[in-house]
């Protein structure tokens, strides 16, 4: 029983990995459609209403955000946009980051400046939060 379930864990984590992957090789390739969600001081959010994926109770969605203002990163490149691909697990109304690049310019236009892979642990997508406002449409 604990090999099975062991095996099962697994095959779960290749398939999220894969489908990252598989998402964020479509990106450049791929008619984009973006929808905005929400509004705060630093950015204007949206959200890619063609690319979004829902396979039973995950969704798979890329999240923008235009800032504002240009901000630098960590190594002092300015970047002025950020792109996000998010998984939401709708029923446990949980999300995660699985990949960001930031971009030079508006509306994640220009080669990346930088870029992270690797899941982050999931968060649960509050009330009234940015989390909630992206759910509304994902998984709804």
């Amino acid at each position: 029983m604990r090999v099975s379930c062991l095996f099962l864990l697994m095959i779960a984590t290749m398939k999220t990995c894969l489908t990252a992957l598989l998402l964020c090789c479509t990106a450049p390739v791929m008619a984009q459609q973006w929808v905005r969600y929400a509004e705060s001081d630093e950015s204007l959010m949206y959200y890619d209403s063609l690319r979004t994926r829902k396979m039973g109770d995950t969704a798979f969605v890329w999240d923008l955000h235009d800032l504002k203002n240009v901000t630098t990163d960590a190594s002092g490149k300015p970047y002025q946009s950020v792109l996000y691909a998010v998984e939401y697990q709708c029923r446990a109304r949980k999300w995660r980051v699985l990949g960001t690049s930031r971009h030079p310019q508006r509306m994640g236009a220009g080669k990346p400046v930088s870029e992270e892979a690797g899941a982050m642990a999931f968060a649960e997508a509050g009330p009234s939060s940015r989390a909630e406002q992206l759910f509304v449409h994902v998984c709804e």
